[in-house]
């Protein structure tokens, strides 16, 4: 496998992953109007090339000995609503993806702890945060195994559809 930052070439293939991730992950809760909608906002070749060219944020892109994009993580400044929440001073790890043909192989382990490597080198010992969907179990346990406790909760929205997100800190 092959972890790289995420380059300009590579935005297709974010796009797909991302496109392909959050709808294996979350695509059940939604009106398929609302998820096509999302995924075109958030996941739009454009958007994630201006997202993944700011200076405070940090992406990778895993891909595997194919070459195929197969997991992908960023942080950047914590943009979470809560009232602790600082931006300038904190940061959060904003998505992490694994494709599910890759889940369980350690992949999403790695990924964190580069992001979180990534937190310290720019936020110090500072608070870190991540935001999680309330029934990603397998997601909170892997958290919670890097010491990130409940602190809040807050509403994901997709069109008409509000999902209960919660979010970590450590």
């Amino acid at each position: 496998m092959l972890i790289q930052p995420v380059q300009s070439a590579d935005l297709s293939d974010l796009s797909r992953l991302g496109r392909e991730t959050f709808t294996h992950t979350f695509g059940h809760l939604y009106p398929a109007g609302d998820l096509s909608a999302y995924l075109d906002k958030a996941y739009a070749p454009p958007v994630l090339g201006e997202e993944t060219q700011g200076k405070d944020q940090f992406w990778r892109l895993v891909r595997d000995n194919r070459g195929r994009a197969i997991a992908y993580i960023q942080a950047g400044p914590v943009g979470l609503p809560h009232p602790e929440a600082d931006p300038q001073t904190q940061g959060e790890i904003k998505r992490l993806y694994v494709h599910r043909e890759a889940q369980g192989s350690g992949l999403g382990k790695q990924l964190l702890e580069l992001g979180l490597a990534f937190l310290k080198a720019r936020y110090g010992d500072a608070p870190q945060w991540i935001g999680v969907w309330s029934e990603n179990y397998r997601a909170q346990k892997l958290y919670e195994g890097y010491g990130f406790t409940r602190v809040g909760e807050y509403g994901f929205k997709v069109g008409g559809t509000t999902d209960l997100e919660f979010i970590l800190r450590r």
